[in-house]
C-alpha cells in the first residue's frame, strides 16, 4: 500500500463512467470544419474540468486562412478552445493537452460507435483523440482527490483542448504558445502505438497548396489561345513527386488537385495539394527553394502562372536528454502499474512537435492503446482507458509529492 494506491483504485472504479462518455463524446459530431459540433463537445467538456479547476474558459480560435478549390484564401470557421487552469502559482507547472476535432465531417458514414466485443469499441475519435481526452479528465480527477487527502500542492496544470489540431493548429497555436511560457513539462494525450508504447521523435510537417492560373478557350476553335491549368498542375506534381528521398526520410505528397470543367474548354484553373514531411527543420529552406525552382521551371515550359501557398507548421520533433528523462521517469512509473513501456519514432506529427518547438519537453503518447486511426474502423481498446489513466495519475502524484522532478531544460527559463 502506497500513498497512491486508494486513487488508482479509484480510477478502477470509474471504468463504467469513462466508457459511458467516450460513446457520448464520440456520438457528437466533431469534425475540425464543424463548429457547431466542436461548440457542443467544448460546453461539455469545459463543464467537466469546471468541477476540478480554479478557472476555465472557452477561448475562440485565431483567424485562420486555407486556399479553396477556386484559388481564392478564404477565412476558416473554427470551433472553440477549451483552457482551464489549477494552481496557476505552483512550484512545479504541467501542461496537459489534447484535441477533440476528428478527421471525420458530418458529411461522413462514420458517425457513430460500435461494440465490436466486450474490449474493443470502434467508432469516430474513439482513440484518436477523445479516448485520450477521457484518460486525460480522469487522471486530473484522481490526481485533485490526492491533493485533498495529502495537502500536496507543490504541481498545478493547466489544461489545452483544442478544436484544430488535425488542420495543424492555426487557430490554437497561440494558445499553446502563451500556456508554453510558464510550463516546465507537458503531457499529451494522442493515442498511443496499440501495443501501449510511445512515440519519441516525430517528423515535421508542411501543407501547401499551387495555384495554377492559366487561360481558358474554345477546345477545337481556338485551342492555341488556351493555357491548360490542369496539364502545369499535374506536370509541377510530377516533378515534385521526383522530390521524395531526396532530404533524409523527406516524404511529399501529392494529396489532390482540383481543376478542370467541361471537355470542351480549356480549363483555366487548377488547384494542387501536398504535403511535406521531413526530419531536420535545418533543410526547410532548401526544400522551399527546390519547390519555388521547380514551379518556376514549370510556369516558363507551359505559360501558366503557378504560385505556392501555405508554409511548415509543424517542426520535427527530436529525442532530447530532458524527454529521455521524462521517459525513463514514465517507465519507473509504468513498472509500478505492471507495465513495460517502450517506444520509437514515428513519421506523425501532432502538437507535441509545437510544444517541443516552444522549449516544452512532452510526452505526446499518452492516450488510449487503439489503431487504424484516421479510417473507418478506428478503434480503441476499452481496457486502457482505466490503464493509461492509472499511468498519467501515478506520474502526477509523483511529480506532486516530490517523488519526481521535471527535467531541467538548458537554456529554459526559471518559469521553465
Amino acid at each position: 500500500m502506497t500513498p497512491y494506491t486508494p486513487h488508482l483504485a479509484w480510477i478502477d472504479l470509474q471504468a463504467d463512467q469513462m466508457r459511458n462518455l467516450l460513446h457520448a463524446w464520440c456520438n457528437l459530431n466533431t469534425g475540425t470544419f464543424n463548429p457547431l459540433g466542436l461548440s457542443e463537445l467544448a460546453d461539455l467538456v469545459q463543464g467537466e474540468f469546471a468541477k476540478i479547476a480554479d478557472e476555465t474558459a472557452l477561448v475562440p480560435a485565431e483567424k485562420a486562412e486555407q486556399i479553396d478549390n477556386h484559388g481564392n484564401r478564404i477565412s476558416l470557421r473554427l470551433g472553440p478552445n477549451v483552457s482551464a487552469i489549477r494552481r496557476p502559482d505552483a512550484g512545479v507547472r504541467v501542461l496537459l493537452a489534447i484535441h477533440m476535432d476528428t478527421v471525420y465531417g458530418p458529411d461522413s458514414p462514420f458517425q457513430s460507435v460500435n461494440l465490436i466485443d466486450e474490449n474493443t469499441l470502434q467508432g469516430p475519435g474513439v482513440a484518436d483523440a477523445k479516448g485520450g481526452l477521457i484518460v486525460m479528465l480522469f487522471a486530473l480527477k484522481a490526481l485533485e482527490r490526492f491533493v485533498q487527502l495529502t495537502g500536496q500542492k507543490r504541481l498545478g496544470w493547466e489544461v489545452i483542448v483544442n478544436s484544430d489540431e488535425e488542420i495543424g493548429s492555426p487557430g490554437s497555436t497561440p494558445l499553446f504558445a502563451n500556456a508554453a511560457k510558464s510550463a516546465q513539462i507537458g503531457l499529451l494525450f494522442e493515442p498511443s502505438l496499440p501495443h501501449g508504447g510511445l512515440i519519441s521523435s516525430r517528423k515535421g510537417s508542411g501543407n501547401f497548396s499551387i495555384v495554377a492560373q492559366g487561360q481558358s478557350a474554345h477546345a477545337g476553335r481556338d485551342f492555341h489561345l488556351g493555357r491548360n491549368a490542369v496539364v502545369a498542375a499535374a506536370a509541377v506534381t510530377g516533378e515534385l513527386h521526383k522530390l521524395n528521398g531526396r532530404w533524409p526520410e523527406m516524404t511529399l505528397n501529392v494529396a489532390r488537385i482540383d481543376g478542370g470543367g467541361p471537355s470542351n474548354m480549356v480549363p483555366a484553373l487548377a488547384v494542387a495539394r501536398l504535403n511535406i514531411r521531413y526530419t531536420d527543420r535545418k533543410h526547410e529552406p532548401e526544400i522551399k527553394n527546390t519547390i519555388d525552382e521547380i514551379l518556376t521551371r514549370v510556369s516558363s515550359q507551359t505559360g501558366v502562372p503557378l504560385s505556392l501557398n501555405g508554409e511548415f507548421t509543424t517542426p520535427p520533433k527530436q529525442v532530447t536528454p530532458a524527454l529521455e528523462a521524462m521517459f525513463k521517469q514514465l517507465q519507473s512509473c509504468g513498472q509500478k502499474l505492471e507495465l513495460e513501456l517502450a517506444w520509437g519514432p514515428s513519421g506523425g506529427s501532432c502538437d507535441g512537435n509545437r510544444l517541443a518547438a516552444l522549449g516544452v519537453p512532452n510526452l505526446d503518447t499518452m492516450g488510449v492503446r487503439g489503431g487504424k486511426i484516421h479510417s473507418p474502423e478506428e478503434y480503441v481498446l476499452l481496457d486502457s482507458l482505466t490503464e493509461r489513466a492509472k499511468l498519467t495519475a501515478l506520474y502526477l502524484m509523483r511529480l506532486a509529492d516530490g517523488g519526481l522532478s521535471p527535467p531541467v531544460v538548458p537554456g529554459a527559463s526559471a518559469s521553465h
